[in-house]
Order: structure tokens, then C-alpha cells, then sequence
């Protein structure tokens, strides 16, 4: 009887104070970012228990923090205002992290009374130590079978019950957890997503048991990061050693970095960092754009949380603070920029701010666009290929004709270009090629039957991909010889091939004689092969069709292709031949006539008109620049009369083709006749 009196007492006792915690309108956490004197004495607790599992099943991609989130993880008692989590709600799923059902409902109280939208938040109840909700958090990966997990890692503080949250985190959302066993911290790991992260040495100095290659194939094996950057902290007046405190990821080739005054102390270790993210190639495969933030009084900007299409960011009531904000709207065009000062009773510091507090939770049915953007100078002289992989977590099959490639050149209207599916999640597109001198820039889109809409980059086309175009190889002028009259096939026609780029260009092979047609090459400015063309310099090649009246009169235009050869790649230039007009024969019996399409140029549909004059079969063809058949619209025998046959621009299997030039060809027993249109999206 005493043991249960003295239980009910405790309980009692338990529930008062917890009821006494919860009318505290603020809650002062007695732990502190850096560990207490107490817990240093307590280090040997970091990882003592963690149990390791075996790792995702490879591929394993990690969800970097401006990827997708559905929601945002915090922590009560509170470390951020309630105008931040009033922000995030409205977008986003907030989940608050709870000692009890009681602390749930003063929660839900203060939600109410600030305006907070509470249909988007729900609460994890759960024991914690802390509000640094990014230190112990979960990691977001997805694996082979296009599942989202989480990795889990021993949390580099002595506070169990945080270090328990991931798991709790995985059993309440319905996914896999991992244990990886790193001793890290959130604050010191940013991931790009394509297989870069980043950490400063103290994941070297926190995991002494394991080498340096050690550590870095765990991050492989559980996270997919190939290239693990470890770098020193230029903080040197700080002890906790975070990244996020100077530095952070804010898109595949973007990264932020805090900048200080010259007179500061650690002016140059902060200026060797900027030097060195300058130097290293990112995924992209081409150099990071660094971007400086100041920070003259250790302000902790770069602290700040990605959140979909919205940068967070830790305000200090600074004459810096519209600064900082310029900054990130410089380095991040579309996103909306919002700042917040911190609680009185837990301000922002300079190692310690909003990203510290405030942890992204991945969409756990993300629709993610892996694609390597075409940037730089590109050639002009061919199409550009555009290659993706789309995975869909959500299961949900990707809706075929939602992926498309939107592309605008030198400021124009956007147009758009099918990506059609080549090989599981593989796609791939054509933005058409563009005069020289060209920028072009694009973005892509795609949505599954989740009802999931997915752009790259994220914020589409406010920022979008972008890449110039230059001569790479030599160019012919004109790259069409029309051979209509005699007197063409008599005296010929002459293209000239020009070195527009900047280095000499070995011209290897000319093309001598038709393979289809008999047209030959008459005569060229250059007689021994292989020959260099010079930056600016020409070759001048004159083409003869032969008279052949044994030709049938009644066949009107035929095309074939003279190839050249350089060092740079292989390009063709295209003969027309007229063969009724070159045999003197002028007039053709009155059979079936074909009149140019309408509209050209079209994005839509076009019309090519028809005239019948007697019962007899005929057939319209699509064919490429090349002369190779695209598509067949019609072939049939026609009666007398008028009509029109349509092309909606699609290919045999009905994808949308890419934007560009394209021929239309009407065959009967009697005549052929080809004529150009040109497609625009």
C-alpha cells in the first residue's frame, strides 16, 4: 500500500511540474550549444550503444536541404519565435517535438493565440534535452528501390534522449531508418545532393577510432557521397566548429560564405575558404559561384533554413540585416527571402541561430529531377542534348507527357521540348541548335500521378540553367545548294566553309561524289588533305549536277547531303535537285499538286493543302533535315477534289519532335515535291 501511495505521490509531483513548465510562457534550456563543463566530463557517452545497421541498398541518394520538404522540424520548449513557425506552417507541415499530451496542448494554445495555421502541424511526443533540432535530426536518403529513409548517427553530445529522435522520427513518418556509425552534428554537414557534402575536422577530430578514408566510405555506403569535402573551420575564435556558423550550400553550384572586415582576425582564414570553394568543380562540372555575405560583427547569416521556395534567415536588428537579404536574392532569384529577429531569451548568436534550431523534413514521396545542365559555350552547329533521371518515391508513374524541356533564347518567349523515356527512369530532350551568339536559357518539369510536380532547377524559371552559343567547328555558307535551272548544274554552286572560333580547325575529308543523286564536287580552293583552317580564313567548294535526260521528267525535287569531315566533328551540307526543270521539261500533266502548308512557321498543327485533279494514289511524308523519314501522314488512293492533311508536329509514335527545321513531301505516280516548314514549340 506504501509503494503504491509513494508512486501516485511521484506522479502527482511529475504532472505538477510539468503543468508549472508548461504555463512558462518561455523556457530557457539549461544546456547550451557547446557542451557544459558537465558534459565534457561525459564525452565517453557520445555513441556508447549505438547499434549500426547495414546501409541502403546502393544507389542511395542524399536529400539535400533545398530539395522538397514537407515539412519542418522543431522543438518545445521553443528556441525560435513563434512568428517563424507561423511562417513555415503556411506551407508546410510543422512537427513540435513534445515532453507530453499536456505540453501538446499548451503548444496548440500558443498556436492559436499567434495565428499559427494548426491544420498544418502535428507533434512528435517524445523526450529531448535540447531545441537544436539540425544538430540531432534525421538525414534524408533515398535508395535503390526509390524509398526515403533516414540515416541516423551517433549525435556528438551526451544527451541521449535527443540522440533518439531520428528513430522516433522514422517510426512516426513509415520509413526506414539507418545507423551510420559517424559521430556528427547537423550544423557541421551541408550535402548537395548529387553526391558532395561537406564538414569541417571535426568529424577528423570527433571519431579518432576510424581513418579519415574510413569515414569517408561510410558517408558513401550510407548517404551516396562521392566526394566528401573536409575542410578546416576558418572560425578560429570558435569551439563548436560548425559549417553552417560560415558557410553554406545554397543550390548544386552555389555556395555562401560569410566575409569580414580585413582588420578581423580571421579575415584571411575566412578569404582561404572563399579561394578554395572558388577553385573546386562542382557537380555541375563546372567551378562554384561563391557568394559573400558580411558579417563585420560575427553576424550569423549563413545560419539560415531553405525551405522549399522561401530562404529563412536569422535577422539581427543590424544596419547589415538588408544587406544579408540583398545577397540572397542576388544568389537565389525566385526565392522569397523573409528574415527574423530571434526571442529575446534565446537570440540568435553567432554559433548558434535559426538553421541550428529548425530542421527540414523531406518529402517522403519526393519527385526528384537528376539532371547535369548544359552550361558554358555550347557549339551551334548541332542540337543540344538534354539528359535526365526522374525518381518518383511516391510510386506513382511519371506522367509521360509532363516532362518537357522549357527553353528561351536571347530573351524570347519560352518554348517547350518533350523528353521522351529511353531506358527506366532515364530521359532525354533536344533543344534545337541556335545561331551563334546565342544564350539560351531552360529549365525542366515533370509531374506523377501523385499529383507531384517537380522542377530543375527547383525554382524553374526564375533561375534557370543557361549556356552560349559559339562557332566550334567550321560553317558552311550556304548550308542548302538548290540545283533548279540548267544553268545551276552547268556553272554549279558554290558553298564556302568559314572558321568562325578561335583555333585552327584540321579540315580532314570532303565528300567527292552523291551517293543518292549524281552530283559531284567540281573544284576546291584547297587540293591536299588534311588541311588546316585558320582562325578567320575559308575553303570555297563548287558542286555540278550532270544533265541526265534519261531522268524521269515528272519527278520533281530530290535531296541528298555532301559530308565533311574535321577535326571537330562531321556536318553536312544539303543538295536540292530539281530533275524535272534540269531535263527541260517545264510543265507536268495537271495530277495531284500539293500547296504550302499553313501555317509556317507552327507550334501546334500546320495544314498542307491538296489538290486532286484525277483518281490516283498519293503519300505525304515528314522527313527530317537529313532526309530521313519521320513520319508518314497519309497514303492512300485520293478522289478528285480538294483537301488538307494536317501535322500536329509529333513523330510515328505520336512524341512532340524538337524544335527545328523539317521537310514535307508529297509522292505520287506522276511527280515528288518537297518543301520546308518549321516546327516551333
Amino acid at each position: 500500500m506504501r509503494q503504491i501511495l509513494q508512486t501516485l505521490i511521484l506522479v502527482m509531483l511529475m504532472a505538477t511540474t510539468a503543468m508549472a513548465q508548461d504555463k512558462s510562457p518561455i523556457n530557457i534550456p539549461a544546456l547550451q550549444h557547446d557542451m557544459t563543463p558537465d558534459e565534457l566530463l561525459r564525452k565517453s557517452e557520445i555513441g556508447r550503444g549505438f547499434v549500426e545497421t547495414d546501409p541502403p541498398f546502393a544507389p542511395v541518394r542524399n536529400v539535400a536541404e533545398f530539395d522538397r520538404m514537407q515539412g519542418a522540424l522543431v522543438r518545445y520548449p521553443f528556441g525560435i519565435p513563434i512568428a517563424l513557425i507561423k511562417e513555415m506552417a503556411i506551407d508546410v507541415t510543422v512537427t513540435t517535438i513534445v515532453g507530453s499530451v499536456a505540453q501538446k496542448n499548451t503548444v496548440i494554445n500558443q498556436y492559436v493565440a499567434n495565428g499559427v495555421d494548426t491544420s498544418h502541424c502535428d507533434f512528435l511526443i517524445a523526450a529531448t534535452d535540447s531545441y537544436w533540432t539540425r544538430d540531432y535530426g534525421p538525414w534524408f536518403e533515398s535508395d535503390s528501390a526509390d524509398q526515403i529513409g533516414i540515416v541516423d548517427f551517433p549525435y556528438n553530445r551526451p544527451r541521449p534522449n535527443d540522440d533518439e529522435i531520428p528513430k522516433k522520427m522514422a517510426e512516426m513518418l513509415g520509413i526506414p531508418w539507418f545507423g551510420m556509425n559517424v559521430i556528427s552534428t547537423g550544423g557541421d554537414y551541408m550535402t548537395d545532393g548529387f553526391g558532395i557534402s561537406a564538414s569541417t575536422e571535426l568529424v577528423w577530430d570527433e571519431n579518432p577510432t576510424q581513418t579519415h578514408e574510413q569515414i569517408a566510405q561510410k558517408m558513401s555506403d550510407y548517404l551516396g557521397i562521392t566526394n566528401f569535402q573536409v575542410v578546416p573551420d576558418p572560425n578560429i575564435s570558435s569551439t563548436i566548429d560548425h559549417i553552417d556558423c560560415w558557410g553554406k550550400f545554397l543550390a548544386p553550384d552555389k555556395i555562401l560564405i560569410r566575409k569580414v572586415l580585413t582588420s578581423d582576425p580571421e579575415y584571411t582564414a575566412l578569404e582561404s575558404a572563399a579561394t578554395y570553394w572558388a577553385a573546386q568543380i562542382s557537380s555541375f562540372g563546372h567551378a562554384y559561384k561563391v557568394y559573400r555575405v558580411m558579417t563585420p560583427q560575427d553576424q550569423p547569416y549563413s545560419n539560415s533554413v531553405i525551405l522549399n521556395n522561401k530562404v529563412l534567415v536569422p535577422f539581427m536588428n543590424s544596419v547589415w540585416d538588408d544587406s544579408a537579404k540583398a545577397v540572397y536574392e542576388a544568389a537565389m532569384p525566385g526565392y522569397q527571402v523573409i528574415g527574423f529577429i530571434g526571442n529575446p531569451s534565446t537570440p540568435w548568436m553567432s554559433t548558434d541561430a535559426l538553421h541550428c534550431r529548425v530542421m527540414g523534413i523531406s518529402d517522403i514521396g519526393l519527385l526528384h529531377i537528376k539532371h547535369i545542365p548544359v552550361t558554358g559555350n555550347q557549339p551551334c552547329e548541332i542540337d543540344y542534348e538534354i539528359n535526365a533521371d526522374i525518381t518518383a518515391s511516391s510510386h506513382q508513374p511519371i506522367i509521360a507527357d509532363s516532362v518537357l524541356i522549357h527553353f528561351q533564347v536571347n530573351g524570347g518567349p519560352y518554348h517547350t521540348a518533350s523528353m521522351l523515356n529511353t531506358s527506366g527512369k532515364h530521359y532525354r530532350g533536344v533543344i534545337p541548335k541556335q545561331q551563334a551568339g546565342s544564350v539560351v536559357k531552360y529549365y525542366l518539369t515533370a509531374v506523377d500521378q501523385s499529383g507531384r510536380h517537380a522542377t530543375a532547377p527547383f525554382i524553374g524559371a526564375a533561375d534557370p540553367f543557361t549556356f552560349h552559343t559559339i562557332y566550334t567547328n567550321l560553317t558552311a555558307v550556304p548550308d542548302t545548294l538548290w540545283f533548279i535551272t540548267p544553268d545551276d548544274c552547268l556553272y554549279g554552286k558554290i558553298t564556302r566553309l568559314h572558321n568562325y572560333t578561335a583555333n585552327s580547325i584540321a579540315l580532314n575529308v570532303i565528300q567527292q561524289y552523291g551517293t543518292a543523286l549524281p552530283w559531284y564536287v567540281d573544284s576546291m580552293s584547297v587540293s591536299v588533305f588534311p588541311h588546316a583552317v585558320a582562325p578567320g580564313d575559308s575553303v570555297f567548294i563548287r558542286v555540278k549536277v550532270p544533265l541526265i535526260t534519261s531522268m524521269n521528267p515528272l519527278i520533281q525535287y530530290e535531296m541528298d547531303s555532301l559530308r565533311i569531315t574535321t577535326s571537330t566533328g562531321i556536318f553536312y551540307v544539303i543538295i536540292m535537285i530539281n530533275k524535272a526543270l534540269l531535263t527541260g521539261v517545264t510543265e507536268v500533266p495537271a495530277y495531284a499538286e500539293m500547296g504550302n502548308s499553313y501555317p509556317n512557321p507552327f507550334s501546334t498543327v500546320t495544314f498542307i493543302p491538296l489538290k486532286i485533279e484525277r483518281r490516283e494514289e498519293v503519300t505525304i511524308e515528314i522527313l527530317d533535315i537529313r532526309g530521313a523519314l519521320v513520319k508518314t501522314l497519309v497514303s492512300k488512293v485520293f478522289e478528285p477534289g480538294a483537301t488538307t492533311i494536317q501535322w500536329n508536329g509529333t513523330d510515328v509514335w505520336g512524341n512532340k519532335l524538337a524544335e527545328g527545321i523539317y521537310l514535307y513531301r508529297m509522292i505520287s505516280a506522276h511527280k515528288t515535291v518537297v518543301r520546308r516548314l518549321i516546327l516551333l514549340k
